[in-house]
């Protein structure tokens, strides 16, 4: 009887994941991703016969039944502050869309040819509907519905303002990950504070009305 595995396959996988994200497919190792384990990389290749195998298994299309990290939001109370739940689904949300950006980093760095380069290789089945990014934006909605509701909240369109608050938590990723804009990168909670004033208070104020014009004879 063999020696019982000291990691899941799912520790393994993630593991796999990781190491893949970090030094792409050529430049990681079984012993790398054994490091991170604290196993042999004997012990890896229990859960996949070769790296190649591993890598696709870790890497390839996820399940549509994805857990999604938005989901808390169907159990919070409509009432509650909205500011302190815009900003948890922000700090659940941005590490889970920069996990997927670089798990595509490293499926693009492993492509073989100048076509499979090119192609944009989901984490889920787009012809599956809901896609679980349609179903996520559906939980954001029906949240701000809810405080829309309970008066937490004034939106003529949650709709669209499930897709203006969600667009900025991608646009942050985007700006952060990919263009690199700022050098040191711009903390979230920083980035968090701005948008979530700008949808306390809002950023444009009404113009002052002009005082009326004096009058002939000093008369206001």
């Amino acid at each position: 009887m063999g020696r019982p595995a000291r990691v899941t396959t799912e520790q393994v996988l993630q593991a796999v994941r990781d190491a893949f994200c970090v030094g792409g497919y050529h430049g990681t190792t079984l012993a790398d991703i054994a490091r991170r384990l604290g196993v042999t990389p004997a012990a890896v290749l229990r859960h996949a016969p070769t790296k190649e195998a591993l890598f696709a298994r870790a890497l390839g299309r996820g399940g549509d039944d994805e857990p999604l990290p938005m989901e808390f939001l169907a159990a919070v109370d409509a009432d509650a502050d909205p500011r302190i739940v815009l900003r948890r689904l922000a700090h659940a949300f941005v590490p889970f869309v920069e996990s997927k950006m670089a798990e595509n980093i490293a499926r693009w760095m492993h492509a073989r040819t100048p076509d499979e380069a090119r192609t944009l290789t989901l984490p889920f089945d787009p012809r599956v509907r809901p896609t679980p990014p349609q179903r996520g934006l559906a939980m954001v909605e029906a949240y701000l519905r809810r405080a829309a509701r309970a008066g937490r909240l004034r939106l003529e369109d949650p709709r669209a303002a499930a897709f203006v608050f969600m667009g900025s938590l991608h646009s942050y990723v985007f700006l952060h990950r990919v263009l690199r804009v700022a050098d040191p990168p711009l903390a979230l909670d920083r980035y968090l504070d701005t948008v979530l004033d700008i949808w306390t208070r809002g950023a444009i104020r009404p113009r002052a009305p002009r005082r009326a014009a004096v009058r002939a004879g000093g008369r206001s």
